[in-house]
Parts: C-alpha cells; sequence; structure tokens
C-alpha cells in the first residue's frame, strides 16, 4: 500500500464530499469485468482488497480510493499478420486489389474476432484526497495514467476542477544552482543519481547513478549547459526520492525511521495494518509536500491565506 510514485494535484476548491456520499458516487462507476468483445474496462474497486466492500478508506481528513483496470492484450502484430494472410487469400480469390476501406474494415472484424480470446492484465492505481490541505495524490509514475484516475474521479463526482501543482520558481533552475552552487536546503541530502539534459540539443542526457552528484565531472556538465531534470535526494532522513522538474516524485522510499515507527503499532487483521500504515504514509508526505513547494519559492498562484482556505 506504500505508495511509490507521486503525481499531486492541488483542488481549486474546498473538497465538500463526506467519504460516505463520496463512496456513493463512486458507487455508479464500480469496476466491472472486461468484456469479451472489449479491449479495456475501468472502474472503482475496495482499496482495502476483495474481502472489502467500501469503495473508500479514510483517515485523518485523507480519503484513499483505488482505479482497477482491465486490459486485453493484443498484439499489434497478431492482428496485421492476420489481416495480411486473409487479405492475400481473398485478393488471390477474387482475382483483385482490395482498397483502404475493405481493409480496414477485415482489420476491425479481426480485431472483434481474436479479442475474446486475448489474454488481460490488471492494473490497480491507487490516490488519496487530502480534504484538509487541499491535494489528491496519485500513486503512479506516469501523469498519463494519473490523468485517467482523475478523470474517473471527476467523471464519478461530476466536478472536480484541479490542477497540477505549480511553484513560483522554476524547479530545473533552483535544482540545477543546488548542484552548481551546492546551495542545497538545510533538511535535504543529495542522493546518488541524476538526469541532466541539453536544453539547446533536444534529446541529448546524461544519466548518473552512485557518483558524487557534487564532483568536478557534474560540474563540468553543468558548466557545459546541461541542466537537472530529475535529481535524487533525501529528505529529513526520512523519505528518499527522486524529485522531477515537472514536480512528480518517483521511486519513494519511506526510510527506516518511518518504517520503524510503522513496525511500532502492532496490528491484529490485515485491515487494521493497512489503516496503520495509510495513516503514517499520509502523514509523512502531509509534511513532504508542502516543504516541496517551499524548496521552489511557494506554491504559484497561492498565497498562506488561500491555502489555508483551500485545506479548508
Amino acid at each position: 500500500m506504500w505508495f511509490k510514485n507521486l503525481c499531486v494535484y492541488r483542488l481549486a476548491e474546498t473538497f465538500a464530499h463526506s467519504p460516505e456520499a463520496l463512496a456513493d458516487k463512486l458507487g455508479a462507476f464500480g469496476f466491472q469485468p472486461v468484456a469479451r468483445t472489449e479491449s479495456l474496462s475501468r472502474g472503482w474497486v475496495p482499496p482495502l482488497g476483495r474481502s472489502a466492500e467500501s469503495l473508500v478508506h479514510s483517515s485523518g481528513g485523507r480519503i484513499m480510493v483505488c482505479l482497477q483496470e482491465e486490459q486485453r492484450l493484443l498484439p499489434p502484430t497478431v492482428v496485421r499478420e492476420t489481416l495480411d494472410e486473409r487479405v492475400a487469400e481473398r485478393e488471390d480469390n477474387e482475382y483483385r486489389k482490395l482498397g483502404r476501406r475493405e481493409k480496414a474494415r477485415m482489420k476491425d472484424e479481426i480485431t472483434l474476432e481474436l479479442l475474446p480470446r486475448a489474454f488481460t492484465r490488471t492494473r490497480r492505481t491507487y490516490a488519496y484526497i487530502d480534504t484538509r490541505e487541499g491535494f489528491v495524490v496519485v500513486d503512479s509514475g506516469t501523469w498519463r495514467a494519473a490523468e485517467e484516475l482523475t478523470e474517473l474521479l471527476r467523471e464519478s463526482l461530476g466536478s472536480l476542477p484541479l490542477r497540477p501543482l505549480q511553484t513560483v520558481s522554476n524547479p530545473q533552475r533552483l535544482m540545477t544552482e543546488w548542484l552548481a552552487e551546492g546551495t542545497v536546503p538545510g533538511d535535504v541530502e543529495l542522493g546518488d543519481e541524476a538526469v541532466l539534459e541539453d536544453a539547446d540539443n533536444q534529446g541529448a542526457e546524461v544519466r548518473v547513478k552512485r557518483q558524487d552528484l557534487q564532483s568536478s565531472e557534474i560540474q563540468g556538465h553543468i558548466k557545459a549547459g546541461k541542466h537537472v531534470r530529475r535529481l535524487s535526494l533525501t529528505w529529513n532522513e526520512r523519505i528518499g526520492c527522486v524529485v522531477d522538474t515537472d514536480l512528480s516524485v518517483k521511486r519513494l522510499k519511506f526510510l527506516d525511521t518511518v518504517q520503524d515507527e510503522a513496525g511500532d503499532r502492532e496490528a491484529e487483521s490485515d485491515a487494521e495494518r493497512f489503516d496503520a500504515d495509510f495513516t503514517i504514509m499520509t502523514l509523512e508526505l502531509g509534511r513532504l509536500l508542502p516543504r516541496l513547494l517551499q524548496w521552489f519559492g511557494g506554491e504559484q498562484g497561492l498565497d498562506t491565506t488561500e491555502a489555508g482556505q483551500a485545506a479548508g
């Protein structure tokens, strides 16, 4: 249940739905297994797993949801090879070349024929709504997958104004300065991984691992015009992660101090353990996210007063 990646959104207004009301709204969009002739199905499932009934799990003003996706895996090469065989057979039998529209229609027919026999893959994406601080936090390594969840959440609620986090200062510029000038915030310890890119040479990048990020080699890349795109760091000796310039967080790790605190709480059931882990995790992220924004000059378009209003 511990999140491994973060794509974070700011709610534009106070989240007015109680956990119970939210569960009712999500019920109309509950997950249904993918049909034989469908390629994809998405819907909400209980965060606590199959044995649970509620489509939400709440603790301390934070409400977790879970999106399940089932997709039929039909490789395009299989469709193309089958189409080529049938087109060739039909052209031989009818002594003519098939047109584009005929081939497209045959391709659709082949797809519908093969879909029921295709294997399926299931994926779950977790997220929680922080009703106090006004965040929606998605455990996703890509914004595309995060958008799939927030779009269905918006559809389920009818309306949900939100946007990805934006900061006053440019994260790329500041993280590059951290390496170039050694001006890392006091509660941050640099890791040993980074991705640097050359904005003037599209696609040119350097990836380093297990290396001193303040070494002369890294300084040389920066002097040559490269800028940080991703940077590994440790915050407050509690969380390790890789921060992207789009403010997404990857390879999130809760370090020993946090894990020890989680282990100290005895749980009599899986549900109690889930609740305890969820509470600890969201408390830690509730401290990290505001600090992340502070590193880059604060949140754009949201001063302290507005932040309090958004948090409710």
